[in-house]
C-alpha cells in the first residue's frame, strides 16, 4: 500500500494521479512500463514519486485496490455485498467508469510474479478476513454446513482468483462471456460445498 505522504494528498489529487496511472497501465504492457514513463505521465520528480510509492508495482496495487474498494462499497450500500461474489471480472460494473473497468482487465496480462504478489500478498489478509466474516453470517443464518472449516475455506477462497487467471492463461481463454460463465460455475461449485442442501436450492432459484 502507498506511503503516508500519498494518503495526505487531497482525494482530488489522489484520484487524478490514479486516473493517469490506470491509463498508462491500460495503454502499455506492465513489463514495458519504465519509471521514466510513470514520472512523465504523473508529472512527478523521482524524489516525489518515492515519497508516495516504493516502486511501479505498488503504484499498480494502489490503483487496483482503490477500484476494488469502490466496487465493494457500492455493493455494500446496495445490499449486494457478498464476498463469495467478489470476482474482478463479473458481470455488472457499477459504479466503475470505463477506464476503471479496462484497468481491472489488465490483471489478465500481468507477469506471474506480480499476479502472485497481488493475490497472495496485497489482498490476501483482507480477503481472508472478509470471507471468514461472510461464513460467520452464513452460519448464523443456518445456511452453512456444520462441518465447514472456516479457516481452510477462507484461505482457499482467497487464492481462487489467482488460480482462475492462471486457468484462463493456460487454456487460452480470452472471451469475456466465457470467463464470466466459468466464474459463475466456480461460485456455484463453492456454494454447493458450503451451504446446506435446502439453502443452496433456494440460492439457485434466486
Amino acid at each position: 500500500m502507498p506511503k503516508k505522504a500519498f494518503d495526505n494528498l487531497s482525494e482530488e489529487n489522489r484520484q487524478e494521479m490514479m486516473d493517469k496511472a490506470m491509463q498508462l497501465y491500460v495503454d502499455h504492457p506492465f513489463e514495458d512500463i519504465t519509471l521514466k514513463m510513470i514520472l512523465d505521465t504523473l508529472s512527478l520528480h523521482p524524489t516525489t514519486f518515492y515519497r508516495y510509492f516504493e516502486n511501479k508495482d505498488e503504484l499498480y496495487y494502489t490503483a487496483l485496490y482503490r477500484v476494488v474498494q469502490k466496487r465493494g462499497e457500492y455493493l455494500k450500500t446496495h445490499d449486494e455485498s457478498d464476498v463469495l461474489n467478489l470476482f474482478y471480472f463479473e458481470e455488472g460494473t457499477e459504479p466503475l467508469n470505463e477506464l476503471e473497468v479496462q484497468f481491472t482487465k489488465t490483471i489478465l496480462s500481468l507477469p506471474d510474479e506480480i499476479l502472485l504478489h497481488l493475490y497472495l500478498k496485497s489482498f490476501m489478509n483482507e480477503t481472508f478476513l472478509k470471507v471468514k466474516d461472510e461464513l460467520r453470517h452464513m452460519r448464523y443464518d443456518s445456511k452453512l454446513r456444520p462441518d465447514v472449516d472456516d479457516d481452510l475455506i477462507s484461505f482457499i477462497f482467497s487464492t481462487v482468483q489467482f488460480n482462475l487467471v492462471l486457468f484462463f492463461r493456460e487454456f487460452g481463454i480470452k472471451d469475456e462471456d466465457l470467463m464470466v460463465k466459468q466464474q459463475k460455475y466456480l461460485r456455484s461449485f463453492f456454494r454447493h460445498g458450503l451451504m446446506t442442501d435446502s439453502r443452496f436450492s433456494e440460492y439457485e432459484r434466486e
